[in-house]
């Protein structure tokens, strides 16, 4: 009885961890940011009229291309402000750009730099 109660208990502290995650994964987030450009960003905060949150690498260091935090838009409604910010702790915001609607049905908007500009768009971005 003692082994049911113990698992039981890991299977609800996993899932918990796994509901409050501001996620760096692929969660199935209808908002992806996408690191791009030469542009330094090490975290990104997003708010709507439900809430906000935001997210980072675990060591606070800047992100490099290629790396992607995932944003699901049940925690903040529409519009969603994406802020790309250059410290950790969500200041100095570098760019912001509001998305006024979600995605079509099964579908993502991939947030990213591009020639400097932050923008979002239906496609994973090209590098380049």
């Amino acid at each position: 009885m003692k082994l049911l109660w113990k698992t039981a208990i890991l299977i609800l502290l996993a899932a918990l961890v796994c509901g409050l995650s501001a996620c760096g994964c692929d969660d199935g987030g209808d908002v992806v940011y996408v690191q791009t450009d030469g542009i330094q960003v090490t975290s990104v905060v997003v708010e709507g009229h439900l809430g906000g949150g935001g997210a980072q690498n675990a060591d606070g260091s800047p992100l490099k291309a290629g790396n992607s935090l995932s944003f699901r838009s049940r925690d903040t409604g529409w519009p969603m402000t994406v802020n790309a910010c250059r410290e950790a702790d969500g200041a100095a915001p570098i760019a912001s750009l509001v998305i006024p609607e979600a995605p079509a049905e099964g579908e993502r908007w991939f947030v990213y730099f591009r020639n400097g500009v932050l923008t979002y768009g239906p496609d994973w971005p090209e590098e380049g």
